[in-house]
């Protein structure tokens, strides 16, 4: 005999749902806009920007998708929803983008607070008999902790919303 939902079981299924009819539906803005958005992008003219970034970062601007065609090869119905061309493809990189610079930033915290955490632990076991080297080792751990603590904190940027839901 099977279990009835709970209210929180309902709300979720709901939610996904939801979820599925919005990504199926696609983009509203799709059905106004007069031309393609790779079409567009040349007179913004703040792509040169994205690619600096990018080779900053180390990222060779020749790797970097471009967007002269509406093609979408990297398009997959079935987890994309319908295929919206350049702009799809677009919106995709910004994502994978942001995915990136998320699982990139815990990897550099992970290390940071791996590495404070061993100094602190160097210090707790070193000899601390001589009073300015016990004195000095307190006010090092207090610095240090004081950094853990900050890397505890979670960051937020404020970015321009990029997609559309619903109508």
């Amino acid at each position: 005999m099977a279990m009835a939902k709970s209210a929180a079981e309902y709300q979720r299924a709901y939610r996904e749902r939801k979820a599925e009819q919005a990504k199926l539906a696609g983009d509203p803005t799709d059905k106004i806009t007069s031309r393609r958005f790779h079409e567009y992008l040349p007179e913004d003219g703040n792509w040169q920007e994205v690619l600096t970034y990018l080779e900053w970062a180390g990222i060779n601007p020749d790797a970097v998708p471009r967007f002269d065609t509406d093609d979408d090869p990297e398009h997959d119905p079935e987890n994309d929803g319908p295929n919206r061309g350049s702009i799809g493809r677009a919106e995709r990189m910004v994502g994978m983008l942001l995915d990136a610079a998320s699982e990139l930033a815990a990897i550099i915290n992970r290390y940071k607070r791996k590495e404070v955490s061993d100094r602190i632990q160097e210090i707790e076991t070193s000899d601390l008999s001589d009073p300015d080297a016990r004195k000095q080792a307190l006010a090092d751990i207090v610095r240090l902790q004081k950094m853990l603590d900050q890397l505890e904190k979670r960051v937020r940027w404020s970015l321009p919303q990029w997609k559309v839901t619903g109508e």
